[in-house]
């Protein structure tokens, strides 16, 4: 068995040589045939030198340097589609994954899994905002969608060489690799952990890029907000007929024995402003999906490898 093990890095050079030892003696105590790629999307500190002399000084170590900050996901795609091991582990290079798991996922692969990923339990050091929006983005989704996301499910995850197979199908470049992986399906064990610290440096997802990969696994994983809205539509639609007759039947058939007082103008100014409202909201949501059509017809590549300061990368 051959184990392909893929760590997205960005400016992690203040933790990255404590990362590497930990995760290779975990990988070494369990006497794995392992292959360890670590993706340099883009650091602008010395994070590619440090990886460069790690990988020097261990053969099993490739290094793919991309050309630019292409993000999280495109770095980890780029490292899932260079693995040739029987199973592909992704983990993330802040220390916040313990690898002291590996063995579990492994052993739960072995048992039969095609999928196995890590759920991180709730901690405390969390913020407050990020637990809200984290819970209201899982519900809205997943109340939305057919496709349902496991609350907590992260990138620490084991997927076998048949799944890593039909990810490399699929072609969007808008890609939520967690989201595209649960697509595909096949038999799937989770495995709860606690956060660990992060060894060192700063999270580089901002809330901005929180909100923005909410938006992409929205837009990419589901048409739902598009029915969505078109029912809010049609709701409002109803329910302003219904009122307009109860307005009829009281000011102008009965002469007005309750006392609203609606005028005319009051009351058609009311309406268009209501309903101006919803059809900006509607059209702010088809605009993410038109934006997101142009960016799938320009069909650029996903990601760009700088393969002159690349080690062992293979041009697949």
């Amino acid at each position: 068995m051959k184990l392909s093990v893929v760590s997205p890095v960005f400016n992690e050079s203040d933790s990255i040589n404590k990362f590497n030892e930990e995760l290779v003696s975990e990988l070494n105590k369990n006497n794995y045939n392992y292959e360890l790629t670590y993706v340099n999307d883009g650091s602008t500190d010395d994070t590619l030198t440090k990886l460069k002399s790690i990988a020097n000084n261990n053969k099993r170590i490739k290094i793919l340097n991309l050309s630019r900050n292409f993000g999280k996901e495109y770095a980890l795609t780029a490292g899932l589609i260079n693995s040739e091991g029987d199973c592909a582990l992704s983990i993330d290079s802040d220390g916040q994954h313990p690898t002291a798991l590996i063995d579990d996922f492994v052993s739960s692969w072995e048992n039969g899994s095609k999928v196995v990923i890590g759920v991180r339990k709730k901690y405390k050091s969390e913020s407050f905002v990020k637990r809200i929006t984290s819970l209201v983005f899982y519900a809205f989704f997943n109340s939305l969608s057919k496709q349902k996301l496991i609350e907590g499910s992260t990138d620490f995850r084991l997927i076998d060489k048949s799944v890593l197979d039909e990810f490399k199908k699929l072609p969007e470049n808008e890609r939520i690799t967690r989201g595209l992986i649960d697509w595909i399906g096949f038999k799937t064990t989770y495995i709860k952990f606690n956060v660990s610290n992060r060894i060192g440096g700063k999270p580089s997802y901002t809330y901005s890029k929180l909100l923005k990969l909410a938006l992409n696994s929205l837009t990419s994983l589901t048409p739902a907000p598009l029915f969505f809205f078109g029912i809010i539509g049609l709701v409002i639609t109803c329910i302003s007929f219904v009122i307009g007759l109860a307005i009829l039947f009281e000011q102008v058939l009965l002469g007005d024995p309750m006392s609203w007082n609606f005028t005319g103008t009051a009351m058609l100014s009311i309406f268009i402003l209501f309903l101006v409202g919803i059809i900006l909201v509607s059209q702010g949501i088809l605009s993410m999906y038109v934006a997101q059509i142009h960016t799938e017809s320009k069909r650029r590549p996903l990601y760009i490898i700088d393969k002159e300061n690349s080690i062992g990368f293979k041009e697949k």
